[in-house]
């Protein structure tokens, strides 16, 4: 960690890129030429009470906020930002993050980094580490203040922790009646982890390509977004597929042929995740409501389909914002049987291993929440905020010992303040 950290700090000082980041467009101000600081923050603190669970908002999250326990680490964050505006033309960025990771550790990363060229206003390249376009209130899932709730909606966004890469992107735009449509395009090399079924796994090798069209006025916001993450083989299923193999000759004829072509589907070729999402933001007076459905398709053995729908309605007192929030997350695995004998106790590690391996990333839950937002000065916000989550089966939902959990309900309870600077 220390290594890693040292390497994402020294980064942020020796770069000093900057460009209309989140915090950027929250946090600072002023035009023209010149070097800017900025940063953001989360301060939180989650509760909750149900026995043997843990509760994180995102699938690299090592840990989650266990029952009877304040946990700070769920949602707590700092980010530092150095901007460079060179000319007219040309910018640049750096944004550096400390939060908790898949090691369960505080670390400091380099979660933006980029030169931005922009020949016209309606015209822009960027190349670095860049976000991926599937936030529908800024481009990052860190900085709480663009947030009217405390987090995005984890049932849908909490899955997916792949949303960085390091590659380009390309975004024009013109105006079309009240407001301005764009299309981005962008590629590079996938930047995340995941931490599920004890494992803690990070896709270096693989790829992210994507494509965001979007329309938005001062009312309405619409945006469609499509993208794929293509990961090689990493071996990681190999060890099962062995031990299918090794015992398929103790087995019938058909269970044989049965476990034999299931080792087969384990091994080789790519692992492609492609998503699809439409969202609305919608604003009039003091009302504001949210929309927001995604489907996504794994390739990856046993084959995955999902889908997701979140929704949020606020209102603006003054100073207060009240919200209620629902949403629905569901990922299915793709039937594959395998009918090994259950009365064989030389068995038991292949049926336990097969039945993880089809079931790893399995999750069928659903949540409501309410809260209320009061802005306390024109850069910092208090957020309270009580979330529901009934699940089937749940991924995002660990035990004690990290594993992912079978039917429960938890209700969670979080208080934050969020700020910029």
């Amino acid at each position: 960690m220390r290594g890693r950290g040292a390497r994402a700090w020294v980064a942020a000082g020796l770069l000093c890129w900057g460009a209309a980041s989140p915090a950027a467009q929250e946090g600072a101000t002023g035009a023209g030429t010149g070097l800017r600081f900025s940063g953001f923050g989360t301060l939180a603190a989650s509760y909750h009470d149900a026995q043997d669970t843990q509760f994180r908002a995102r699938a690299d999250q090592r840990e989650g906020a266990q029952a009877g326990r304040l946990e700070t680490g769920i949602d707590s964050v700092l980010g530092v930002q150095a901007d460079v505006q060179v000319d007219a033309r040309w910018s640049s960025m750096a944004q550096v993050v400390v939060r908790k990771d898949g090691k369960g550790e505080w670390a400091p990363r380099l979660s933006w980094g980029f030169v931005k060229y922009s020949p016209t206003p309606a015209l822009e390249l960027r190349a670095g580490r860049l976000g991926v376009d599937i936030y529908m209130d800024g481009d990052s899932p860190h900085v709480g203040y663009a947030y009217t709730t405390v987090r995005p909606y984890t049932d849908l966004y909490g899955q997916f922790t792949f949303d960085h890469f390091d590659g380009v992107d390309l975004r024009a735009s013109t105006l079309v009646g009240e407001g301005e449509l764009s299309l981005k395009l962008y590629g590079g090399r996938t930047r995340g982890e995941d931490y599920r079924g004890a494992h803690l796994f990070q896709r270096e090798g693989s790829s992210t390509l994507g494509a965001t069209l979007q329309w938005e006025s001062s009312a309405l916001g619409v945006r469609l977004a499509w993208g794929q993450v293509r990961t090689p083989d990493d071996g990681l299923l190999a060890p099962l597929a062995g031990a299918l193999r090794e015992v398929a000759p103790a087995l019938s004829p058909e269970v044989a042929a049965q476990a034999r072509q299931r080792a087969a589907e384990m091994e080789g070729g790519n692992s492609d995740l492609k998503y699809l999402g439409l969202a609305l933001n919608w604003r009039q007076g003091p009302w504001s409501a949210q929309l927001i459905g995604v489907d996504v398709r794994m390739n990856r053995f046993p084959g995955f389909k999902g889908q997701g729908l979140g929704a949020m309605l606020a209102y603006r007192a003054g100073s207060w914002k009240p919200f209620v929030t629902t949403s629905r997350g569901k990922l299915t695995p793709q039937a594959r049987p395998l009918d090994l004998p259950v009365d064989r106790a030389e068995l038991l590690l292949v049926r336990d291993g097969y039945g993880r391996a089809t079931g790893l990333i399995a999750s069928d839950q659903y949540s409501w929440g309410v809260g209320v937002r009061y802005d306390l000065m024109p850069n910092a916000a208090l957020k309270l905020q009580l979330d529901r989550i009934e699940a089937k089966r749940s991924s995002m939902l660990l035990d004690g010992s990290g594993t992912s959990v079978g039917p429960r309900g938890v209700s969670v309870f979080t208080a934050a303040l969020d700020f910029v600077f």
